[in-house]
Formats: C-alpha cells, structure tokens, sequence
C-alpha cells in the first residue's frame, strides 16, 4: 500500500517543537512481502485502516474507525483541558 503524504489528514501530520517541524513517521502502513501484516496482528479492517493513539512509553491506547472522531474527543476530554 502506498500513502501519498500530501494526501494525509493534517492529523496525522502535526507541526511540533520549537521550529514546528512535522515527524514523517507517524503513520504507518504495512510492509508488503513480510509475514508481519499490522492489519491481521490487530484485527484492523484493511478496508477502512484505523487511527491508533499510543502513548510516548509506546503503549497503545486506543484503536478506533478512522472517522471515529467523536471517540477520539471523549478520550482525550477525560484527562486534557482547554489552554487558558
């Protein structure tokens, strides 16, 4: 599979650091040819792919529907708050 990164969700490409640079590598696809297919090791519909939040100890936190969008808000709502 191949993903054009111009075509990506600005999501999945955040501007971060004090220059705002943007990490290449948040996204993931699988690795053709390999027995180590992402898609069939978490049960994740290769049709409709998946948004997965995983912490910095890259312990993964929650595995939702790409427009799964309201469950991601009621996540982060439990523990983040608006900037003052």
């Amino acid at each position: 599979m191949e993903v054009d990164w111009a075509d990506m969700h600005a999501l999945l490409k955040p501007h971060k650091g004090a220059l705002g640079l943007q990490d290449y590598q948040k996204a993931h696809a699988p690795v053709l040819g390999t027995d180590q297919d992402i898609f069939d090791l978490r049960g994740i519909d290769r049709g409709a792919g998946a948004l997965v939040v995983v912490r910095p100890d890259q312990y993964v936190s929650l595995v939702l529907p790409l427009d799964g969008v309201d469950e991601l808000d009621a996540f982060f709502s439990r523990f983040m708050v608006e900037p003052s």
